[in-house]
């Protein structure tokens, strides 16, 4: 770029013996100037990508930049749920009846303003009309009412739920938008497709009805809880697989089988159990004194947590089943993990979120007014960051902590006027931003999609509450013009 002269290191001025050469060099450098030092040896880095960009401007990123945006027909979303997951391109949306419960598929697209103000796409999953082929999903006809208005009704999962069982803690959604239910009378574990609510496979493995489950991040494995105490781990295989067919499946719960089912010899159930997309169980973990309450799993750190009523937080290893670690008076009534081995715990009698190594070393632990409880909670992708749903209690809840050891404990009892989503820090447990709902929207669920621009909140009075950073939208769309969104390039949404 310059003269060669000029570089660093091309010319040794001190081995030049000819005088006239030498006065020349000096001249021309002169003249020229210096180029400074050579900092870098290899090209520089390219710049990245708009893709990978979104990747780092989370809702955690910027939380103050975060604002609300209801979604619209909520009476349309399936509200309130149990459990929620976001994906790039759709939502899947399971009601609070399960495991009986309803199951909708929606279409939406974060990060991409509708052109009314609103910074996604959304597109109400249909159960009364039906469209012509090439749709996004299956659409589903209610049934017909004499009042001649569309009714929305989903699909509902079949189950004989077992009495007493109404938790969101019996519900698992897939990678694959599949869902997992527990809780049934017959003791089972039953895996449901989203587009149709039809029962795919059974696996059993419990002495009584599931209480709780949990998938691992990747959705490779299954834990359940149970009224028996025990704890099993399944493996769960990717849809692409092959699996057996819904007469093979339940042909040991009493259901019709197909005709095809009576030619199946002893040489052929190798080749079936190897088949299933629920394998197992591979692991029986035992330990807990009475009904197992809560249970996660992840396959990274190989790790399974679990508690019951009646006795502490376990760690059990993925892999063998054995017990790692009891936390030692950790009493929990709900428990999660964080990609980093982190161990959370939420005690509702003592109202206390506390954090633990796997080892058993507690990290940090943070008191919460009696006026509010947990209802949720839901850890960052990098770990870094908890989310926690908290609701106000009602005067006829029942909690043990009394005012007294608040005062003894240096808690400062303030009330909580309407439902929040917190912001934590996972290592000091303290609240780094709040976000407040309206009275009575208390929260039933919480989902964060892949890249944590997008926060999902469903409420009690059937709200879906999308949180996300509008000018993330913006930056999308930017990008769209320049690479020349038009015409057969559109959105599908946009019509």
């Amino acid at each position: 770029m310059f003269f060669y002269i000029t570089y660093e290191g091309t010319v040794d001025i001190d081995k030049i013996v000819d005088p006239v050469q030498l006065r020349a060099m000096q001249d021309q450098i002169a003249y020229f100037g210096q180029t400074p030092s050579q900092l870098l040896t290899t090209p520089h880095m390219k710049k990245m990508p708009l893709s990978d960009v979104l990747h780092m401007q989370t809702i955690f990123r910027n939380p103050k930049e975060v604002k609300p945006y209801s979604v619209s027909s909520p009476e349309r979303c399936n509200l309130p749920a149990s459990a929620i997951r976001a994906s790039s391109d759709s939502l899947v949306v399971v009601d609070m009846e399960a495991p009986a419960a309803h199951i909708a598929q929606h279409k939406w697209q974060p990060n991409t303003p509708d052109g009314q103000g609103t910074p996604f796409l959304f597109q109400h999953a249909k159960a009364a009309a039906t469209t012509t082929g090439g749709s996004f999903m299956r659409m589903f006809k209610g049934s017909s009412g004499s009042s001649g208005s569309e009714d929305w009704h989903y699909p509902q999962a079949l189950a004989y739920p077992a009495p007493g069982i109404r938790s969101s803690s019996i519900v698992s959604i897939t990678y694959d938008n599949e869902i997992i239910t527990g809780g049934h009378v017959d003791n089972s574990v039953r895996l449901i497709s989203s587009d149709g609510a039809k029962t795919l496979e059974i696996a059993r493995g419990h002495s009584a009805p599931v209480t709780c489950m949990s998938l691992s991040p990747d959705s490779n494995y299954l834990v359940t809880g149970s009224r028996d105490t025990m704890v099993l781990v399944w493996r769960i295989h990717q849809s692409g697989a092959p699996q057996t067919s819904v007469s093979e499946s339940t042909s040991n719960s009493g259901t019709p089988t197909s005709a095809n089912s009576n030619t199946s010899n002893k040489s052929s159930l190798p080749d079936k159990n190897r088949n299933r997309r629920i394998e197992g169980p591979v692991q029986v973990i035992r330990g807990h004194f009475g009904e197992v309450i809560c249970c996660c799993v992840d396959s990274d750190l190989g790790v399974v947590a679990s508690c019951s009523d009646n006795s502490d937080v376990l760690l059990h290893s993925v892999s063998r089943g054995r017990l790692l670690r009891r936390l030692e008076g950790v009493k929990a009534h709900m428990v999660c993990l964080s990609p980093a081995g982190v161990v959370i715990t939420w005690n509702k009698l003592l109202n206390t979120l506390s954090t633990h190594t796997i080892n058993g070393v507690m990290i940090s632990r943070a008191y919460f007014p009696l006026s509010c409880s947990v209802s949720c909670m839901e850890v960052s992708s990098d770990g870094q960051s908890l989310l926690i749903g908290l609701n106000p209690c009602s005067e006829n809840d029942d909690v043990s902590r009394s005012k007294s050891n608040d005062e003894d404990a240096g808690i400062e009892r303030l009330d909580i006027p309407s439902p929040s989503v917190c912001f934590l820090d996972l290592h000091s447990l303290k609240v780094f931003h709040t976000l407040e709902l309206k009275k009575g929207q208390d929260i039933t669920a919480l989902a964060v999609n892949k890249d944590n621009t997008n926060l999902l909140v469903s409420t009690a009075d059937k709200q879906l509450i999308v949180f996300t950073d509008p000018a993330l939208s913006l930056k999308v769309v930017d990008q769209m013009l320049k690479l020349g969104w038009e015409g057969e390039g559109r959105s599908p949404f946009m019509k």
